[in-house]
């Protein structure tokens, strides 16, 4: 007897947008840059873009005055990794172990649109 054929999956499911805490690698849509993203947050998960590149204490500090948002990425061994939220409960605490990673932020931003041509008039009737 032989294995089944797996079926692809419809179209219409959409595998790019993250369905857990685990982070994914892709590119970003505007700049390129590597970023990853996720699920943030136990009971009302927020998707975040965040740079994978990590922080030291002053850059993470220019981040957050920035209005960035800061978030552990952690890696261990037997667990999958997780992108966890960096409440100012979990920055009191102290020095992290965990790799320490900023929202994403484009350097380049899309193009603008174009203006509307002034010829025509700007009324249905």
């Amino acid at each position: 007897m032989t294995p089944a054929k797996r079926k692809p999956p419809p179209s219409w499911l959409d595998f790019s947008s993250p369905m857990s805490d685990r982070p994914r690698t892709q590119l970003c849509p505007w700049c390129k840059a590597p970023i990853l993203r996720a699920l943030v947050g136990h009971v009302a998960a927020v998707q975040v873009r965040a740079d994978p590149r990590p922080l030291d204490l002053q850059q993470e500090l220019a981040a957050r005055l920035q209005g960035r948002l800061t978030y552990c990425l952690r890696l261990h061994p037997l667990l999958r990794p997780r992108l966890l939220h960096r409440g100012p409960e979990h920055i009191r605490a102290g020095r992290c172990t965990h790799i320490v990673v900023a929202d994403h932020q484009c350097t380049r931003t899309p193009a603008p649109a174009e203006p509307a041509s002034t010829t025509e008039p700007d009324h249905l009737f």
